[in-house]
């Protein structure tokens, strides 16, 4: 399991809450929702699943690992993209450790919890991709098999990185446009939502106190 996340900088994460509310106030947020995903997703976990945190920027590799203070393996991300990093952290994974299925969350959906993790895991058995849609048009989950050693294999997972137009609402169905094209099999998760905006941060706030 990885989990993409950065060090909690103000004006450098939440940029776009951080327009509404001020960047420390996003800052807090942000550290606030990748500390719940910790404990959702990492504290909670039972040894179901090995648990990668790939981390950015690299200056920041000590103060990551004593802000989280878990036992997990640490990695930097890799790649001038999001696609790059993301396909090069799988790759890592499937290649050097040896991994036979791989998921990639990040922090922006806090509803991500073990169940979901193991549910997506166990999907992967019969599935080559599970991906969980997110209602601003991205993707709060992408997992997929390891491709193993075949060449075309590859290149179809790499395809499914590259050419996206990331942050946008276009994310999602360019990348289920690209898993069509390669006759890749797949199941869709529930739909659930990010918090990247004001409104989303107050759609949040309701649903848990309701």
């Amino acid at each position: 399991m990885i989990l993409f996340l950065k060090y909690p900088e103000p004006g450098k994460v939440k940029t776009r809450i951080a327009k509404d509310i001020g960047n420390k106030s996003a800052c807090a947020i942000y550290r606030q929702m990748a500390e719940g995903i910790i404990r959702n997703i990492v504290i909670k976990n039972q040894n179901f699943y090995d648990v990668h945190v790939f981390f950015t920027p690299k200056n920041k590799e000590d103060k990551i690992r004593d802000w989280l203070n878990i036992d997990v393996f640490y990695r930097l991300q890799e790649g001038k993209t999001l696609g790059e990093r993301m396909f090069n952290a799988l790759k890592q994974l499937f290649q050097l450790e040896d991994y036979k299925r791989g998921i990639i969350v990040g922090t922006d959906c806090p509803m991500i919890d073990v169940p979901l993790i193991e549910n997506a895991f166990g999907i992967l058995e019969k599935k080559e991709i599970v991906i969980g849609p997110s209602r601003d048009g991205g993707y709060y989950l992408l997992g997929m098999s390891n491709p193993d050693s075949k060449y075309f294999q590859w290149m179809s997972m790499y395809d499914l990185f590259m050419d996206i137009a990331w942050s946008t609402d276009k994310v999602f169905d360019q990348t289920m446009e690209k898993i069509r094209k390669n006759n890749i099999s797949y199941h869709i998760l529930q739909t659930l939502f990010d918090i990247d905006t004001k409104e989303d941060l107050f759609m949040y706030f309701g649903r848990v106190n309701n």
